[in-house]
């Protein structure tokens, strides 16, 4: 295993501290003087590097203004956000009505259409997705101790003639937590009425990607490569966020260069913007844009957020079950800690499941109530919010899982663990539907898949021991893993599909299969359930016939032998 140097913590300090003398807005001047820092620091480490630019759908906040007319008035301190509606200088006036979590319930349980509704929690793109079809002409969010600034699109990446309709089309504004509860006291006494200014600056604007790329020179090295990477805009200064991870990128890249004889695959590490300020619209565009080289030769993508701030020692990450133990082992090793490696979400530049990518990390240590602190999203986050002791430990475990995938002769990637995430998923929402609708196609093959995949289990460690078959079998096994993401990401993950993006909203695993939620609660005699059994059909003979592919790929990678592949006496059990 690499290692940490002597001198990587103060490395790291020194990248953060440079970083963080910007205001990383994407697609403006600072941003671009950040960009040029890294892409010259990953030259220095004997990386190609190009600066690419895009067109990116860009939103800024600007001054926001919250003033109570009634029933005494007053002003409250606010922000707005990026991807909402703007005023004009004159403002808009109106009533402001408590409307709970600010979900559909909440917002049909009161006349809420033409108000301002005062809701709890952070704004987020699902509650301005359901104060736009509530009809309100504005969201006022209950936020933190400090307003946290936020990106309330629930387009992902740029959007596009069939997405733009989507947009939110209200004022959005955020308050603290102390006043906010206060305005949800006045409301509950009576009529509250608000006077609300928002300056909001949305438009195209060019923005920056520093591309870094380093190749392998092991002498079974292939023409793949990991992708790592992490946004390079921020918040305000962005010590944590992200300038954090943008070093430990730095610090992670330099030490791989210094042991390229031992890399068997490339090192790819990438600086988005767009995350802040256009939901994620760099990685979305160079998802697009680089499809067909990502989906030949991306192995996995390693994406890191958020690193090493001060009290952050509870262990909780992005994963597929495929991805998960290799993080999980990073976190013991180099923290003798647990790691909660949850399935990822729809977040932290997640732009490839389309391409069926696996993924893995994001940020790796938050604080002991599950949040990444405070003063994230504020100004407040600065380079006091940042231990380096605890940024040096999360960095070794970025090291350490960027490493194996990097150097290691078969990919450690898990598929069994995968196979049997499919099988009890499928299981469970079969239990939900009953006799309403039969996915036992799928399961079958869910099942066959998962014997399958423990028998190339067996394969992989046979392989990565230097058994019979050396380096060509490695090589096929790792081909066989490749395409065993590319079939089965996309059709659990999403969806939109290969080539288009979902919402940024929270979406199920096996997606496509969450109609028979709304299935067993409707008459089967109904147009619902007839319509809704449209949609279910497609998506079990989707899922049946990719699962297929996935059991086809693997037969043809396991030698006919039994002797040598056996399939394991032990249940194979997933890492979630």
């Amino acid at each position: 295993m690499i290692d940490l140097q002597h001198d990587s913590r103060e490395r790291l300090m020194e990248v953060t501290r440079t970083l963080a003398q910007w205001t990383r807005l994407s697609g403006t001047a600072e941003e671009r003087a950040a960009a040029d820092y890294v892409a010259a620091r990953m030259r220095e480490s004997g990386y190609t590097v190009t600066t690419l630019e895009h067109d990116a759908y860009i939103s800024l906040p600007g001054p926001a203004r919250l003033a109570v007319t009634r029933p005494q008035p007053r002003d409250i301190a606010c922000i707005t956000h990026s991807m909402g509606s703007a005023t004009g200088p004159a403002g808009i006036s109106g009533e402001l009505v408590y409307a709970g979590k600010g979900q559909r319930e909440d917002f049909a349980g009161i006349a809420a259409a033409g108000t301002f509704a005062l809701v709890d929690g952070r704004a987020t793109p699902q509650r301005a997705v359901e104060a736009t079809r509530a009809g309100v002409k504005g969201l006022v969010c209950i936020s933190g101790r400090i307003a946290h600034e936020m990106c309330c699109s629930p387009v992902w990446g740029n959007p596009s003639a069939s997405t733009v309709e989507q947009l939110p089309r209200v004022i959005l504004i955020s308050v603290n937590r102390a006043e906010g509860e206060e305005l949800r006291e006045l409301c509950r006494r009576g009529r509250v009425e608000v006077h609300v200014t928002a300056d909001v600056d949305t438009r195209w604007t060019r923005t920056p990607i520093v591309q870094a790329d380093l190749a392998p020179a092991h002498r079974d090295a292939d023409d793949t490569f990991v992708m790592l990477s992490g946004h390079l805009d921020s918040w305000y200064r962005g010590a944590m966020d992200n300038g954090t991870a943008n070093a430990a990128m730095i610090e992670v890249a330099r030490l791989i260069a210094g042991r390229r004889s031992s890399a068997r695959r490339g090192l790819r590490v990438l600086f988005w913007s767009g995350h802040s300020h256009g939901r994620y619209s760099s990685s979305a565009w160079y998802a697009d844009n680089y499809f067909v080289e990502l989906d030949e030769r991306c192995v996995a993508h390693v994406n890191v957020d958020c690193l090493g701030a001060i009290d952050a020692d509870w262990f909780g990450t992005n994963s597929m079950p495929e991805t998960a133990q290799l993080a999980i082992d990073a976190t013991r090793r180099v923290a003798k800690a647990e790691l909660d490696a949850h399935r990822v979400g729809r977040n932290s530049d997640q732009s490839f499941f389309g391409i069926g990518i696996p993924t893995i990390l994001g940020s790796i240590s938050r604080q002991q109530d599950g949040a990444l602190g405070w003063w994230w999203h504020t100004p407040e986050d600065a380079l006091d919010k940042i231990d380096p002791i605890r940024l040096e430990r999360d960095a070794a475990i970025a090291l350490e899982v960027t490493e194996r995938l990097v150097m290691d002769a078969v990919l450690p990637l898990d598929y069994a663990a995968s196979a049997v995430d499919v099988r009890t998923n499928l299981e469970k929402v079969a239990d939900v539907a009953g006799q309403r609708f039969d996915l036992s196609p799928a399961i079958r093959e869910a099942m066959r898949l998962e014997k399958l995949c423990a028998d190339l289990a067996v394969a992989t460690r046979d392989a990565a021991a230097n058994d019979p078959g050396g380096q060509s079998r490695a090589a096929a096994i790792n081909t066989c893993l490749r395409q065993l993401g590319r079939i089965l990401i996309p059709v659990t993950y999403t969806r939109a599909g290969r080539h288009a993006h979902d919402p940024a909203l929270d979406v199920a695993f096996l997606p496509k299969l969450d109609g028979l939620r709304r299935l067993a609660s409707v008459s089967p005699e109904s147009d619902a359930a007839r319509f809704l059994s449209v949609d279910l059909t497609r998506a079990r003979s989707e899922l049946t016939i990719s699962l297929r592919r996935a059991c086809a790929t693997v037969e043809a990678c396991l030698p006919p032998s039994p002797a040598i592949f056996r399939a394991p006496t032990c249940r194979v059990s997933s890492a979630r």
